[in-house]
């Protein structure tokens, strides 16, 4: 039904219908106008495509049929202050005709007579749906910072305690006998190890890095995965793994193979509404992940990981975009479209390949390939032998942790270096300006109470610039600023280490720096 002709009365007076409805239809917003009873009189055909329908449709309907419940209340209670002639502004989430979002700024305005009387409101509508996705993302990103400065500070302090963990637990191991309880102290190490892979991971997910890769066991990553898998999914999702520990081989960075994998899992997750079960299997196939498998003569094999959902699947207009950075089937504001574009390059980046197979109310099944290598451990590089010839020196040790510093001191100390120890920077350059003699490394922590370990290396390094530094931290290595404009090549020692590790990079700073000196 067409909408009645009727004149709203202006400040500059009677302003007819149809020359109001020119000028609306020429407008790029949304223009609403409603009666008493908040039915529409008339919308000109911008607003009546943001809603995705037509203005002979929506004329006679109430404005709330057309808005998302929580707002429907909002609506009339501003149409009930447009009586007394109040013009308002007011955020307005409708629904278009295809169920999706219109995120609105809605100024009203009454129209009234000549006398005065209320008739009607007048709506400009603007569409802020774009406007408002994008300050949820700035919202989203400055939540993942603020969580990332949180797990940094959590990894630094629990790293911290991890080295005196470990530490005591090898100066303990050291001193007994094979078998009884230092067969118990192993079981400590090997779970403060455990502890560094989840600080390692939860500083993982909360920064870019390169990957390390490395060689690894995936079944036995995909079993230490599974109770964490269980917790982060839903209750109504049965998680089946059908591994095998110890069988295969790959190279890569454990980091991101987690990364993959949890992505996946959660991605599943969404894709069963009302639960269902994900399975992940693990077996070996011929040719490598380029290569199409199948007939053909014995090639180099792979290792093939599959991810299986019971959930909804996936047409074919999907799967055509699903790798697509910024591609996603959620609703908006309900994913970056950034995870499998993700899971895609960090397979790729290892030397793999990813499939997908869909089907709609089936299901979907995510395979990767990845490179079989046959050696277990990669060889370390021989230490040369004037290492443990030249690596005895002197070491200005500076660590604001008590438990930490004492640890670090026995170790050096049983390694025959002589020890200078401070608890802050201060407390160092007091401690090297009243040492005469030579002072070949300077082993600090970097985060500590006044004078963070850079500065102190700057400061050292001006009155001794034949030290060596090694930095120590429990944060990641490329989370510190400043660690490559020292006056001399820095080294990094991550929290928590062992007693070889801490041994080996004082030996192969002295020799290092010796060996120079020699030249």
């Amino acid at each position: 039904m067409a909408a009645p002709e009727v004149a709203v009365h202006t400040s500059v007076g009677q302003v007819p219908m149809e020359r109001l409805r020119t000028i609306f239809d020429g407008m790029f917003d949304g223009v609403w106008l409603i009666g008493r009873d908040s039915r529409t009189t008339y919308v000109n055909e911008a607003m009546a495509g943001l809603l995705g329908t037509t203005p002979d449709a929506m004329h006679g309907h109430p404005i709330t049929e057309y808005l998302s419940e929580e707002f429907q209340a909002t609506a009339e209670e501003m149409i009930g202050r447009q009586s007394v002639s109040v013009a308002e502004r007011v955020d307005m989430r409708f629904l278009r005709a295809d169920g999706a979002d219109l995120w609105t700024l809605v100024a009203a305005s009454p129209i009234v007579n000549a006398d005065g009387s209320y008739v009607g409101s007048m709506l400009n509508v603007s569409d802020v749906t774009g406007k408002r996705a994008a300050q949820n993302q700035a919202m989203q990103n400055q939540k993942l910072e603020a969580i990332g400065a949180f797990a940094a500070g959590i990894s630094h302090d629990f790293n911290n305690l991890l080295t005196s963990i470990r530490g005591y637990t090898e100066l303990a191991h050291a001193e007994l006998p094979e078998g009884g309880i230092r067969a118990d102290l192993d079981q400590v190490i090997a779970s403060a190890d455990r502890a560094q892979a989840i600080t390692g991971r939860l500083l993982a997910f909360t920064r870019g890095q390169a990957l390390q890769p490395v060689v690894v066991d995936p079944g036995r990553i995909l079993l230490d995965m599974l109770p964490m898998l269980r917790s982060l999914l839903s209750e109504d999702i049965d998680v089946v793994l059908d591994v095998e520990p110890g069988k295969f081989w790959i190279r890569i960075d454990p980091v991101a193979l987690d990364q993959v994998l949890v992505n996946l899992a959660v991605n599943a997750e969404d894709a069963m509404h009302n639960g269902g079960t994900l399975t992940i299997s693990m077996d070996e196939v011929e040719g490598r992940p380029q290569e199409a498998l199948g007939g053909g003569e014995a090639r180099e094999p792979s290792v093939r990981i599959r991810i299986s959902d019971s959930g909804a699947g996936m047409d074919e207009a999907t799967l055509a975009r699903l790798f697509d950075p910024f591609f996603t089937t959620k609703d908006l504001g309900k994913g970056t479209g950034l995870g499998l574009s993700t899971v895609y390059g960090l397979v790729g980046q290892s030397g793999g390949t990813i499939q997908v197979e869909s089907s709609v109310a089936v299901g979907s099944t995510f395979t990767i390939l990845l490179p079989k290598v046959a050696a277990r451990f990669e060889k370390p590089a021989p230490r040369a032998e004037h290492e443990a010839e030249l690596g005895i020196g002197i070491v200005l040790m500076v660590e604001d942790e008590p438990s930490v510093r004492e640890f670090a001191r026995r170790v050096l100390d049983r390694a025959g270096h002589t020890l200078l120890t401070a608890a802050n920077g201060e407390e160092a350059l007091h401690v090297a300006e009243g040492w005469q003699a030579e002072i070949d490394v300077l082993l600090t922590d970097i985060v500590m109470p006044g004078m963070h370990g850079q500065v102190l290396a700057a400061r050292l390094l001006k009155v001794r610039p034949d030290l060596r530094v090694i930095f120590m931290s429990g944060y990641a290595e490329d989370s510190i600023p400043a660690l490559d404009r020292l006056a001399t090549p820095a080294a990094f020692l991550a929290k928590p280490f062992s007693s070889m590790t801490l041994t080996d990079a004082v030996a192969r700073q002295i020799a290092e720096a010796r060996t120079l000196s020699d030249q």
